[in-house]
C-alpha cells in the first residue's frame, strides 16, 4: 500500500516536471507585415536608432496576478500571439543589414544583384560592378538566413514554416525592390520590377 502510494506520488510530481513544446501557427498576414516592418528597418539610415517593438499590455487583476504567481497561465485558442521581432538577436542582424544597405542599393541600382524568389539575393550581369559583390551577397544572405531561422525558433514555429517566413520576406523584397531591379518570379522568371 505505502508502496504503491509512493509511486503514484512520484508519478504526479514527475508529470509536473515534463517539457511542453507547443509550436504556434501564425496567420500569413502577421508573417507578412513582420516582414515588412523588418525590412523597413532595414532600409533606415544606419544611425537611426531602432523602434522597440510594441508590447502587449500585462495583465491586470487579482486573478490574474494571482495565476501568474502560483503557475502558469491559461492560454486561450482564439488568440495568435503577437510575433517576436525584436529580440536581440533580431536586432543584431538588422543592425548588421542595416550598415550593409547603402552598398547593396547602389549595386542593386546598377542591376549587379537581384532578389529570388527564396528571399535572398543572386549577384546578376550588370556594368560598373563593384569588386565585392559577391561578398556583399554572401554577407546578406548569411543574416537573412539567420534572420529567418532566429524568427521560426523564437516564435515556436515548427520547423517547415521557415519555408513560409521566406516566401513572406521575398514578397517584401520584390514590392520593395526600386525600378529597374532583378526580381525573380515565383515561377522563377528573372524580371526587371
Amino acid at each position: 500500500m505505502i508502496r504503491a502510494l509512493a509511486i503514484s506520488t512520484l508519478a504526479v510530481v514527475l508529470a509536473g516536471c515534463l517539457a511542453l513544446t507547443v509550436n504556434v501557427t501564425f496567420p500569413q498576414e502577421k508573417i507578412d507585415s513582420a516582414a515588412s516592418n523588418i525590412e523597413d528597418l532595414v532600409r533606415m539610415p544606419k544611425d537611426a536608432p531602432v523602434p522597440p517593438a510594441p508590447t502587449t499590455p500585462p495583465r491586470s487583476g487579482g486573478a490574474a496576478m494571482l495565476i501568474g504567481l502560483l503557475g502558469p497561465a491559461t492560454a486561450e485558442a482564439q488568440a495568435v500571439p503577437e510575433l517576436r521581432t525584436r529580440t536581440p538577436e533580431i536586432i543584431a542582424v538588422i543592425d548588421s543589414r542595416r550598415a550593409r544597405y547603402p552598398e547593396l542599393a547602389a549595386a542593386e541600382a546598377k542591376g549587379c544583384i537581384g532578389e529570388n524568389n527564396q528571399g535572398l539575393l543572386e549577384a546578376r550581369p550588370g556594368s560598373g560592378c563593384p569588386a565585392n559583390v559577391a561578398a556583399l551577397v554572401s554577407d546578406e544572405n548569411r543574416d537573412r538566413q539567420v534572420l529567418y531561422r532566429t524568427l521560426v525558433e523564437q516564435n515556436n514555429m515548427p520547423a517547415a514554416d521557415i519555408a513560409r517566413v521566406q516566401a513572406a520576406f521575398a514578397k517584401v523584397h520584390r514590392e520593395k525592390a526600386p525600378a529597374g531591379a532583378w526580381i525573380q518570379d515565383d515561377a522563377g522568371r528573372w524580371v526587371r520590377r
